[in-house]
């Protein structure tokens, strides 16, 4: 092994600085990173009821169920940082969403209690079995109770932080692709029909001609 290989080796072994380099052992959730804590779920984010929506007309606020996107509204439920829950039919698909948007009553919708605390949450619930939390017999279901007393992990408020910070620059650049894709999508829908009906037309392109190459 050459020196920059053992080298590499001994970097990649070691924990990266921001993060605990030991584990203490919890009897719920198992190893736990070191000086994290162990809360309800409550103490980060409140859990809220979403409400019926068929009485708004249409407009551009996005309405979720727990199957997803539904529509688009007049009026928004809350505006901001928030966590969606399934209440009621495919538990597990758990949602963040940084926007004006309503959630009708097969969904939850969360308030962050803490500064920085959505994205992080959304990603260590995304980590749990929501499947086996289920108190429905015919259709799959949640409750507050089961919600505001489920136990997570909580790292100190300089890591949610830094880890906001990180998540952030990734969350910004799929939302700035996701503008770009529904403005080519308009462009094809646009241009598409004009061209097939031979409204409009791309101009033949002369072949290139290149120069005889001289004696070397």
């Amino acid at each position: 092994m050459s020196g920059n290989e053992g080298l590499a080796s001994e970097n990649a072994a070691l924990p990266h600085p921001d993060f605990p380099s030991a584990f203490e052992f919890n009897e719920k959730l198992g190893w736990v990173p070191l000086g994290w804590e162990v809360k309800d779920l409550s103490n980060l984010l409140e859990v809220k009821y979403g409400k019926d929506h068929k009485k708004l007309d249409d407009g551009k606020y996005p309405v979720y169920g727990s199957g997803g996107l539904m529509r688009k509204a007049e009026k928004y439920l809350y505006e901001g940082e928030s966590v969606l829950i399934p209440r009621k039919g495919t538990l597990t698909n758990i949602m963040y969403v940084n926007e004006p948007f309503w959630t009708v009553d097969t969904m939850f919708y969360t308030i962050p209690k803490l500064q920085n605390v959505a994205k992080f949450s959304f990603y260590h619930l995304k980590t749990l079995d929501f499947t086996m939390m289920n108190v429905g017999s015919a259709v799959p279901s949640m409750t507050t109770k089961v919600l505001n007393s489920l136990q997570v992990i909580s790292p100190t408020s300089e890591l949610l932080q830094k880890f906001d910070a990180i998540i952030s620059t990734y969350h910004a650049g799929i939302q700035q692709r996701a503008i770009q894709n529904i403005e080519l999508t308009k462009l094809r829908d646009t241009l598409l029909p004009k061209l097939i009906s031979g409204e409009l037309q791309i101009p033949a392109t002369e072949p290139r001609s290149h120069a005889p190459r001289g004696n070397a």
